[in-house]
């Protein structure tokens, strides 16, 4: 008896260490989802709770919107146009009251209202969207979001969108010749395209009727009109280009001796537009020589050749410094090199010539301008885009009369309290 009840509790023992053994096996070999612990016990915390039935009815209040969407189309970029309203319309088709609310909007450009938080079964809200563009040109897109009680459609967004622009464009916008060498022809293509229509909405016929250059001397253009089939497929691809009614295509060419530095002159075109009777084009650039080099730290020697001072405080002033290099073996004095010209009179040009031993002994001529806007300046803006509104240094350098040049620095900056 006793060896048969040691036979059972062997047994029992073995069958718990086996058992044991095969468990930490399988819990090796795979680990406990936890997940399912919480999951079974959330699936019994959910017994005896009635099942919550989404039920597809047409009862409650429901949006309908006709239109989500205006289009100004193409508009001439000024003052009268800039200010725009348009109204859409929320209406409720459902038989319970739709509640409104300001969802917000995506630019400071652009402000909306709501007639109405709450619309009666059958009725409607408008929705008043206004935009300033004054800041905005090219495409104008923006929008505004409605928030809504209806359980189909939560949200609403209204948007408008457009294009500003001038009746007439070039492009490029403006004609530039950046570091031109001295005696080079150089040209420069242009197109010019048009938008204007008739009353009928028919393409206006653009007539160019007289061409003007600023400096005739040392510019010559050529413009006909082109077929506007002639756009290329990015001109379509581009929603301003592709809505032109009018091509003309040109070519500006700069002859050969055009003075060293910067120069800013207009192609201006009169033509048949009322709205626009006179078009004009920008053209700046600067003529470099390779005697002649100017460099500073204000001095924009890539693009230009302006002397950028900007922002002039009227108490203080302010000042910087030229260095003209001549790689010529010239005298460097006051009879040879020497500032012609100022605009306006009260800027001031300090020279500095190199020592005469240092002349002797090298053909480059280092020559410093300090140049200074001095504390008390009259107030005044003279940043352009025009040549006449901006200041200017007019230097001449030459050995005789009859071998100098002029190097002209247009000065771009305004004098503020």
């Amino acid at each position: 008896m006793r060896v048969f009840i040691k036979s059972i509790l062997i047994g029992v023992i073995l069958g718990l260490v086996i058992g044991y053994a095969l468990g930490a096996t399988r819990a090796a070999l795979k680990p406990w989802d936890v997940s399912l612990e919480v999951n079974k016990g959330k699936e019994f915390a959910d017994v005896g709770k009635e099942e919550e039935k989404v039920v597809d009815s047409e009862h409650g209040p429901r949006v309908k919107v006709d239109n989500i969407l205006y289009d100004f189309g193409i508009l001439e970029k000024n003052a009268a146009q800039e200010k725009g309203e348009h109204l859409f319309y929320i209406e409720n088709v459902g038989d319970e009251p739709l509640t409104l609310a300001d969802g917000g909007k995506a630019c400071f450009c652009t402000e909306f209202t709501i007639s109405k938080s709450s619309v009666k079964p059958g009725d409607k809200a408008t929705i008043t969207f206004k935009w300033d563009a004054a800041r905005s040109g090219g495409v104008f897109n923006q929008g505004v979001r409605v928030l809504t009680n209806d359980p189909k459609m939560k949200e609403v967004r209204f948007y408008v969108k457009g294009l500003y622009t001038s009746p007439i464009i070039s492009d490029p916008s403006e004609l530039l010749f950046s570091s031109v060498s001295t005696g080079a022809t150089t040209a420069r293509p242009f197109r010019i395209m048009g938008f204007e229509k008739n009353e009928d909405g028919s393409a206006m016929d653009l007539q160019i009727n007289e061409i003007e250059l600023t400096d005739s001397e040392h510019f010559q253009v050529e413009i006909e009109k082109d077929d506007i089939a002639n756009l290329t497929p990015e001109d379509y691809a581009n929603k301003l280009h592709a809505e032109a009614t009018n091509l003309f295509k040109g070519v500006l060419t700069m002859k050969p001796g055009m003075p060293q530095g910067a120069f800013q002159e207009i192609l201006r075109l009169r033509v048949n537009s009322e709205k626009t009777p006179i078009f004009e084009i920008p053209i700046r650039g600067q003529v470099i020589s390779s005697a002649i080099k100017v460099v500073g730290p204000m001095y924009d020697d890539k693009i230009d050749g302006a002397l950028k001072l900007d922002n002039v405080k009227q108490e203080t002033g302010k000042a910087t410094t030229l260095r003209i290099t001549v790689l010529e073996a010239i005298p460097a004095n006051a009879e040879t090199i020497f500032v012609k010209k100022v605009q306006p009179e009260w800027i001031k040009v300090d020279l500095t010539y190199p020592p005469e031993e240092l002349q002797k002994a090298s053909p480059i001529r280092l020559v410093e301008a300090n140049v200074q806007i001095p504390p008390g300046a009259p107030l005044g803006a003279f940043m352009g885009p025009g040549k006449d509104q901006l200041g200017e240094i007019v230097f001449s350098i030459g050995a005789t009369p009859e071998t100098s040049q002029e190097l002209i620095i247009p000065v771009r900056f305004a004098v503020a309290p």
